[in-house]
């Protein structure tokens, strides 16, 4: 029994440009609602300060590790942040590199079908 699949056509104005990563902006918001430093949170989390400051300077994203420390510390879950990360990371995908891409790759179903 063959599945029927279609493409689901997309909306660019429905996939938001991305902004500022929501994913650090939680973390920065966090240390400062506990007038955290940096080093005293990265302390806490036992990673390394320069490593938090790119998080939240926003020059490398939210790891599930990192998520997973930060869960353990101050009670935010892991998993929300991930899917921050995964969300902000895609909109950037979509609109740097989605043009490229969709112009390089031919669409292989068509409607539910292949093309012939």
């Amino acid at each position: 029994m063959k599945t029927k699949t279609t493409a689901i056509p997309r909306d660019t104005t429905q996939i938001p440009k991305p902004g500022a990563n929501p994913a650090a902006a939680l973390i920065h918001d966090t240390l400062e609602h506990y007038s955290l430093t940096q080093v005293a949170a990265a302390a806490a989390m036992k990673i390394s300060p320069a490593l938090l400051s790119d998080v939240i300077r926003q020059r490398k994203g939210v790891s599930p590790a990192l998520a997973l420390r930060f869960e353990a510390c101050f009670g935010v879950p892991a998993d929300f942040l991930v899917r921050l990360q995964s969300a902000h990371d895609f909109q950037k995908a979509y609109h740097a590199k989605g043009p490229a891409i969709r112009k390089q790759v031919k669409r292989y179903l068509t409607h539910g079908r292949s093309p012939s």
